[in-house]
């Protein structure tokens, strides 16, 4: 993998809790106002229709409907993510391999190094 591209791939048990028509959307949330690039990013499905038509969204490569906001992709350069789905109480929860505070460690420049 060149430097500046990135891998997302999601588990079997995240495309299973995927229902029909929808998609997983890697966002990145900003949270100033100040630093350009501050935020933090979140993972969630939603209708992939909608998905589409949001603008800030691109659809990833692959046959798996995933999308990334254009604001995280300098974050996430260099790097495999993988996309995994749990349940708790019987409710779906998507979770990603990236550091819990990886917004923060973005910004900060403080990600650890890229397994390539």
């Amino acid at each position: 993998m060149r430097e500046h591209e990135f891998d997302v791939s999601i588990t079997p048990a995240a495309r299973e809790a995927l229902r029909p028509g929808e998609a997983l959307v890697l966002d990145w949330h900003r949270l100033a106002v100040c630093c350009a690039g501050a935020g933090e990013a979140s993972l969630y499905a939603m209708n992939e229709e909608g998905a589409r038509k949001r603008k800030g969204l691109v659809r990833l490569k692959g046959e798996d409907p995933v999308y990334a906001a254009r604001a995280i992709f300098p974050h996430l350069a260099g790097r495999r993510v993988v996309l995994d789905a749990r349940k708790t109480f019987g409710f779906r929860r998507f979770v990603s391999d990236l550091p819990g505070d990886f917004g923060l460690r973005a910004v900060m420049g403080r990600l650890p190094e890229a397994s390539r």
